[in-house]
């Protein structure tokens, strides 16, 4: 059995991982907060600094007004943070047991 997560930021909802398949929603639920996985501290932390930090590409005080508050730089930056995040995963937990299908620019 393998956990199937998406890897995906959505503003406000303090989550980044997704289950894919059911045997991921019947362990986890559907958004799955990352602080529950067997990650080290730091990772842990990462993550929830990634989460936070998306959370700034929205204009909240006129969300709907536009796709994204930040610059192209601070986007690029973001990314490149993105996946590295994504990256720690996949080193930090067995590719047998988890696979993280990264959907961060769709």
């Amino acid at each position: 059995m393998t956990y199937v997560v998406r890897y995906f930021f959505d503003p406000g909802s303090g989550i980044c991982l997704w289950a894919k398949n059911e045997a991921t929603r019947e362990k986890f639920g559907y958004p799955i907060d990352h602080w529950t996985l067997p990650l080290p501290e730091n990772t842990k932390r990462a993550l929830q600094y990634l989460v936070a930090w998306f959370d700034t590409s929205l204009d909240w005080d006129a969300p709907s007004d536009s796709d994204t508050y930040w610059s192209d730089d601070e986007l690029q930056r973001f990314r490149l943070a993105a996946r590295k995040g994504l990256e720690l995963l996949r080193q930090e937990l067995p590719s047998q047991l988890y696979e993280f299908i990264d959907e961060t620019d769709a």
